[in-house]
C-alpha cells in the first residue's frame, strides 16, 4: 500500500492519499485546497507570484516557488501560505500592515507573492539595506513596475524581531524509514536504500530540489514517469571541514551552502547572489545543477577552476572523480545509469592563492549566464605562478582553458585574453553570439588582469 503524503499546511497537518506526488504544490493548493491566494504567474520558478514560506524548527523561513515543488518533496515539512499569516492579537501580521500602509498591493496579483518573500525576510531579523531587499525581492516580479512602495514595505519591517527558533505548530513526526508515494515517487532515508533503488530503477530521474526537474510538472505539464528524491539521505545533505577541503552533500542546497562557500571564497557571495533567486536557492542544490550537465550552468565552472572532485556511489563501490572530467559532451556526464552523486569535495585556498569568479547575464537577476568563469590562481607578489581557468557558456560543457591559463603565467592577462579568444568555439544563440561570448571572455581575462593590478579595489560591473 502506498504511503500517505504528510505535511503541515498553516499549522494544521494534512494528509493526501489518491493524488499523485508529481502534482505541484501550487496546483494542490488552489485546486484541491481551496487557498488560492497564491497565483501562478510564469509556471516555471520566475516570477515568483506563487512564493510560499517553508517554515523550519530551527525558526528559519525559507521562501519556495510552488509552482515546481511537487507535493511528494513536501512530506514532513510545514508551509504557510499568505492566508496562513496571522499578528499576534489575531488580526493582520506586520508585513501585510505594512504593504498596506505603503500602497505597495497595486493591482494585488503578485501581491501574495511579495508578501510572502517580506516575510520570510522580515523573519530572518536582516537590515533594510539597499542590497538586502534587493535580494529579498529578487524573486519577485511586479506587473504593475511599482516597485517604490515594495520596497518601502520591506523596509519597514526589515530588522523586526526573527522568529523564534520552535518547532512549526502541528510539526510530524520524521519518518525514519525510506517510503514510496504510489510506486512513481521513492524517497529513501538512507545511502542503502537510494543505491538499492538506483539500481532497481535506473530509469527513473534523481530529484534533489527540483527547480529545473519541476519544470516538466508545471511548464511542460508532463511529469517524469518516477523519481527518486535524494533530499533525505543523510550522507547526500552532511557538510564537513576536514583539513584543507570543504566537502558538501550532493543535495546540500544553495542556501544551507551559502555561507560556507561566501566564508572560504568570499568573492562566491556576490556570485551566488545573482544564482536563481532566494526561492530557487532555498530548495536547489550544488549536485543537482551539476547533475543536469547544462554548458551554461552558474556551479560548473567556477567549481571545476577551484579543483572540485566528485564522490560518485554506487552499490558496485565508490570512485572519486575530477569535476572537469564528469562532462563528456552535451549533457552527457561520465555518470554510470546506477550511481549517484554523493558529495563535491572543494579544495580551500591556501594563503598565496586567490580566487575570483564572473557572470555576464542578460538580466542581472534570475537569470542563467550567457558567460561564467571561475579563476583559481597562484601568486607570488602580484605575478601569477599557476592558473586554473573555467568557463561555462563557452562550448557544449563547462570547460577549462588550459592554454589561457599557460598565456596568463607566462605573459599576463592581455595574452590570455587573446588566447581564450581562439581557444573556444561557441554557439550562436539568443542569449549572445559566438562573436560576443569570445570577446566578453577576453574582456573577463582583462578584467582580471585589473583585480591583480589594483588589489583592495572593486573591479566589477553588472550584467550585461
Amino acid at each position: 500500500m502506498a504511503a500517505r503524503i504528510r505535511f503541515v499546511i498553516n499549522d494544521q497537518p494534512v494528509e493526501i492519499a489518491g493524488l499523485s506526488p508529481m502534482t505541484t504544490l501550487l496546483d494542490w493548493l488552489r485546486e484541491h485546497r481551496g487557498l488560492r491566494g497564491t497565483k501562478e504567474g510564469c509556471a516555471e520558478g520566475d516570477c515568483g507570484a506563487c512564493t510560499v514560506v517553508l517554515e523550519r524548527a530551527d525558526g528559519r523561513r525559507a521562501p519556495i516557488n510552488s509552482c515546481i515543488a511537487l507535493l511528494g518533496q513536501l512530506d514532513g515539512l510545514a508551509v504557510r501560505t499568505v492566508e496562513g499569516l496571522r499578528g499576534a492579537d489575531g488580526g493582520p501580521h506586520a508585513v501585510q500592515t505594512a504593504m498596506a500602509e505603503a500602497d505597495a498591493t497595486q493591482c494585488g496579483f503578485c501581491t501574495p507573492g511579495f508578501v510572502m518573500s517580506a516575510y520570510a525576510f522580515a523573519a530572518g531579523g536582516e537590515a533594510a539595506t539597499p542590497d538586502a531587499i534587493h535580494e529579498a525581492l529578487a524573486g519577485n516580479l511586479c506587473r504593475c513596475t511599482g516597485y517604490r512602495p515594495i520596497v518601502a514595505a520591506f523596509s519597514a519591517v526589515a530588522g523586526l524581531a526573527p522568529e523564534p527558533a520552535t518547532e512549526p505548530k502541528g510539526a510530524l513526526e520524521a519518518r525514519k524509514a525510506s517510503v514510496d508515494f504510489d510506486g512513481t515517487f521513492h524517497a529513501p532515508r538512507s545511502l542503502a536504500d537510494l543505491l538499492a533503488l538506483r539500481a532497481r530503477h535506473p530509469a527513473a530521474l534523481l530529484l534533489a530540489g527540483g527547480t529545473d526537474l519541476g519544470l516538466l510538472a508545471s511548464r511542460s505539464r508532463k511529469p517524469p514517469a518516477a523519481v527518486i528524491h535524494v533530499a533525505h539521505v543523510p550522507e547526500l545533505t552532511t557538510v564537513a571541514e576536514t583539513g584543507d577541503t570543504l566537502t558538501l552533500g550532493a543535495a546540500v542546497s544553495y542556501a544551507e551552502s551559502l555561507p560556507l562557500l561566501s566564508r572560504h571564497f568570499p568573492a562566491l557571495r556576490t556570485y551566488l547572489s545573482r544564482l536563481g533567486s532566494r526561492q530557487i536557492r532555498s530548495l536547489g542544490t550544488l549536485g543537482g545543477n551539476i547533475g543536469t550537465a547544462s554548458p551554461i550552468g552558474d556551479m560548473p565552472p567556477v567549481l571545476i577552476a577551484l579543483g572540485a572532485t566528485l564522490r560518485l556511489t554506487s552499490s558496485r563501490g565508490v570512485r572519486g572523480l575530477p569535476l572537469e572530467d564528469f562532462f563528456l559532451d552535451y549533457r552527457k556526464t561520465a555518470l554510470a545509469p546506477d550511481e549517484v552523486i554523493e558529495s563535491i569535495a572543494i579544495p580551500l585556498l591556501s594563503a598565496d592563492e586567490a580566487f575570483f569568479c564572473d557572470k555576464l547575464s542578460k538580466r542581472r537577476d534570475q537569470d542563467i549566464s550567457t558567460v561564467a568563469a571561475g579563476y583559481r590562481l597562484r601568486l607570488a607578489g602580484e605575478r601569477v605562478v599557476a592558473a586554473r581557468l573555467a568557463f561555462g557558456g563557452m562550448a557544449a560543457t563547462p570547460r577549462r582553458a588550459p592554454a589561457a591559463e599557460a598565456a596568463l603565467v607566462k605573459d599576463g592577462a592581455e595574452a590570455a585574453a587573446t588566447t581564450v579568444q581562439q581557444e573556444f568555439q561557441p554557439i550562436d544563440d539568443w542569449r549572445g553570439s559566438a562573436a560576443y561570448r569570445r570577446q566578453a571572455a577576453g574582456n573577463l581575462l582583462r578584467r582580471l588582469g585589473l583585480r591583480l593590478a589594483a588589489p583592495g579595489q572593486a573591479v566589477e560591473v553588472e550584467a550585461l
